[in-house]
């Protein structure tokens, strides 16, 4: 998976809900909407959460999201690095919260919004077995859609908006290892600017005619 994918991973989550502190599962992030996106994995343990992209040929690049210091982490096994994003970066880029209360949840929403949109409680409803409250709403940028809350997990597993559709399918409650969402001790912190630099570079490098040949040895 390319270093580019590996940012755009955060975006996954960009409309889920954390829950409380007690609560850990992991789930298949599956995107119903639009389709042929890869199937991203979830792990979630108290106010951190990790995602990665499921099915790549290679050892996959993953995110570490840190509700409590609203910031992100990229970890890159491919070169044993990983790049962390500045304290409070999410706050205006990827809404996650806490949801103490699902029956309530407009309050949270409204309170960790710097700008919030409308939000609506429709009611209780009940999706793929799961006991859930069905909100309705608006993001900062206008957009509108629904959301599911898991009554039990106290997290989004379902919203269905204009342009997307995610859902959580096989979720595990349970314990999550401590170690998904740590670095390992031996990966090397590089600099965000430097990365992005680096990957911009690759982009603009000019690529070979087709028919080129190898230079003669002489």
């Amino acid at each position: 998976m390319s270093r580019k994918v590996a940012f755009q991973l955060a975006g996954s989550i960009l409309l889920l809900a954390v829950p409380a502190l007690s609560q850990e599962f992991s789930a298949d992030l599956v995107r119903q909407k639009p389709q042929n996106v890869a199937g991203t994995k979830l792990s979630v343990s108290g106010d951190k959460v990790r995602f990665e992209v499921t099915g790549q040929q290679k050892e996959a690049s993953y995110a570490i999201i840190n509700v409590a210091q609203r910031s992100s982490m990229m970890v890159l096994p491919s070169n044993k690095s990983y790049i962390v994003s500045p304290s409070g970066h999410l706050a205006s880029s990827i809404p996650l919260f806490h949801i103490d209360d699902p029956e309530n949840a407009c309050k949270a929403w409204e309170k960790a919004m710097q700008n919030p949109g409308t939000c609506k409680k429709l009611g209780d409803d009940t999706l793929n077995g799961r006991d859930t409250v069905k909100y309705t709403g608006a993001m900062e940028n206008g957009d509108t859609g629904t959301a599911w809350i898991d009554k039990k997990l106290k997290f989004a597993i379902k919203w269905e908006g204009e342009k997307a559709v995610t859902e959580l399918q096989n979720i595990q409650e349970g314990p999550q290892a401590a170690s998904l969402f740590e670095v390992p001790g031996d990966y090397q912190k590089m600099d965000t600017a430097a990365a992005h630099k680096s990957a911009k570079k690759k982009i603009s490098r000019p690529m070979p005619p087709a028919n080129a040949q190898p230079p003669a040895n002489k």
